[in-house]
């Protein structure tokens, strides 16, 4: 029997993060995970920035999680000796002089202001990009490679011998002793970080889910300009004239398929920007493991001890999963607190009421 303090249940962005995160703390774990691709980390953009442009406000807890992720992502980088992560300023263009007036006030207010440049005048070039109504910059954006992140991780894990390249089966589960053992592993705690697999875990099944699939295209084109650039969908430059578009948001169609109606969005939302000339190279689907009040699942399971979740990060995942997932290794380790607006604890009358414990 092989002991380990952690099983960690998957490997997308959440489990990778949680491993780095156990590590750091001086832990042991494996990760059990069938290495495919059909997960939302494999379609993932990556792209992070502080505000929910809509209404324009920051972001859930932005101000911590931000710098905690870039921290923490640089810190990989050099563990792994690969790049991974980018910082840049996004441009926000704007789509009505309210917009614009409505981002000027914020400038003159902390903590907004913390993440705003100067407004980018009409004049300035951007080349083809339509903008009556000026630009606005967004500092402390950027971009984590989603897929590279997790597959030089993988490497990393299996040369530590961590990684276990197998479907999980939670029939094999065993509680006992006031520890999980599955096949030879033995280990105080599991964590199950499954994304919207989750629904099918008979541990964590009661949660409630919204999930929501996502399409991004890659394009080739010599016409956009060298920026992060947001309205409507994201174009992000990834070098040698090529740009992902992003994204789409369909809660109807959970499945990992390229649609010609994601693509024909996200080619609308392009051509409200300018009229390029530009080929598409790839298109990418995957379903984000959201949920419906928008926060994560992270915690214990309310009966089952030594029983972990860590999920339901959503389009932010690349922005909140560093700073989370070393409160789940502080809240198992050193019994510390977690946020209570990610703490399944929310949820728990709605176990004990499925299994008539309430």
């Amino acid at each position: 029997m092989r002991k380990v303090d952690f099983i960690i249940v998957g490997q997308g962005l959440a489990g990778t993060t949680l491993a780095h995160s156990i590590e750091k703390k001086g832990g042991s774990f494996v990760i059990i995970d069938n290495c495919t691709k059909t997960t939302s980390s494999f379609a993932a953009a990556g792209i992070f920035h502080p505000f929910s442009f809509k209404r324009l406000l920051l972001s859930w807890k932005a101000s911590i999680f931000i710098p905690s992720a870039i921290s923490f992502y640089s810190s990989i980088e050099n563990k792994l000796g690969e790049k991974l992560f980018s910082n840049h300023s996004l441009y926000r263009v704007f789509s009505s002089i309210e917009e614009q007036n409505n981002w000027s006030l914020k400038q003159t207010i902390s903590p907004y202001s913390n993440f705003m440049g100067e407004n980018i005048s009409k004049d300035d070039l951007f080349n083809k990009i339509i903008r009556p109504f000026g630009v606005g910059k967004v500092e402390h954006a950027g971009r984590l490679d989603v897929t590279k992140y997790v597959n030089e991780s993988r490497n990393y894990f299996k040369n530590k011998g961590a990684f276990l390249n197998s479907a999980f089966n939670y029939e094999n589960v065993i509680q006992k002793n006031n520890s999980i053992i599955y096949k030879n592993w033995l280990a105080p705690s599991i964590i199950f970080c499954e994304g919207p697999k989750y629904t099918q875990n008979p541990f964590f099944n009661y949660l409630p889910h919204n999930p929501c699939k996502g399409e991004i295209i890659i394009i080739e084109s010599a016409e956009l300009p060298n920026k992060l650039i947001n309205k409507g969908c994201f174009i992000y430059p990834l070098g040698n004239k090529r740009f992902i578009v992003g994204s789409t948001y369909n809660h109807r169609e959970l499945n990992y398929n390229c649609s010609e109606s994601g693509k024909n969005e996200l080619l609308k939302k392009l051509s409200s920007l300018g009229d390029f000339k530009y080929k598409i190279i790839d298109q990418k689907a995957g379903v984000r493991p959201t949920t419906k009040d928008r926060r994560p699942l992270i915690g214990e399971h309310p009966c089952l001890n030594n029983m972990y979740i860590f999920n339901g990060l959503g389009s932010k995942g690349v922005m909140m999963a560093p700073f989370l997932s070393s409160q789940l290794i502080n809240s198992i380790l050193n019994d510390a607190e977690i946020d209570p607006e990610a703490n399944i604890s929310r949820y728990a009358d709605d176990y004990l009421k499925l299994t008539n414990q309430l």
